[in-house]
């Protein structure tokens, strides 16, 4: 992996903290650019992937809480570091429940962020006299956070692969070669199309070579099987769910090619 590009990547990062950054700073005070610079790390998860992005983003966040409970003063670094707290918990529990094949945690991230920043909010937040001016910053907080986030996957989805890739069937001896050929366009279009896994499992299955083992069709088709989409959360706007829609089926046609390629060594 360059480290080229995994620099490129962080200093995204960087940008995009840093406008939170800048918007914060009055009460982040001397360690806003620290802060910056660990949260960009958790960028990096876009370039490593599932699962070890997932300790990247616990990395980032978990030391990112412990810079704010150091330096507490007021209820917004309070409640930010209870945010980021939750968010690096979560983001560490999920890297061994992806290995069990879970990933229900970021799916539902900002869940946790939310519950995190609720949780803080409530201990560190004294009533006052200007309560509702108090009620409107956290809210600002919150959205501002949001819309980070939805910036940085808006980025990593629009700009992180600009290869288009096609689908390569592999030419095959099975006999009726033309029913085969729409048997195999069908069940591809099922899947890169619609996400349904179905009949390209039960086309390859039918297919294989009877000097296949049962076991090398199974691991051929595992990663199709155990394939789950990712379409962002309840709260994810509509235009940023079409580039997830996008990114998802690139990934279903990345699927399908390697599993032409477990074929062809048939």
């Amino acid at each position: 992996m360059k480290l080229r590009n995994l620099l490129k990547v962080y200093l995204e990062g960087i940008f995009l903290w840093g406008i939170l950054g800048i918007m914060l700073h009055d009460s982040l005070g001397d360690i806003t650019m620290l802060l910056v610079l660990l949260l960009a790390l958790s960028n990096l998860a876009t370039v490593y992937k599932e699962p070890r992005g997932y300790l990247l983003r616990a990395l980032a966040f978990l030391s990112s809480s412990v810079v704010l409970f150091i330096s507490l003063d007021g209820w917004i670094t309070g409640t930010l570091a209870f945010l980021f707290l939750f968010t690096g918990l979560a983001y560490l529990v999920s890297y061994p429940l992806y290995l069990r094949g879970s990933d229900f945690l970021p799916r539902n991230m900002f869940g946790v962020v939310l519950a995190g920043g609720v949780i803080g909010f409530a201990i560190f937040y004294r009533p006052s006299s200007i309560k509702a001016i108090y009620l409107l910053d956290f809210l600002i907080v919150v959205a501002l956070i949001w819309i980070a986030f939805v910036i940085g996957k808006y980025v990593s989805l629009r700009f992180g692969s600009g290869s288009v890739i096609t689908v390569d069937v592999p030419p095959l001896e099975v006999g009726k070669i033309d029913s085969w050929l729409r048997d195999a366009e069908r069940a591809v279009h099922q899947f890169v199309e619609y996400g349904d896994k179905t009949p390209l499992v039960v086309f390859v299955s039918r297919v294989a070579p009877k000097s296949v083992k049962n076991r090398d069709v199974e691991t051929a088709l595992e990663p199709i099987i155990e394939y789950q989409p990712d379409l962002g959360g309840p709260l994810t706007p509509l235009w940023l769910r079409l580039l997830y829609m996008e990114k998802e089926r690139k990934k279903r046609k990345q699927l399908v090619n390697e599993l032409f390629k477990k074929i062809n060594a048939w």
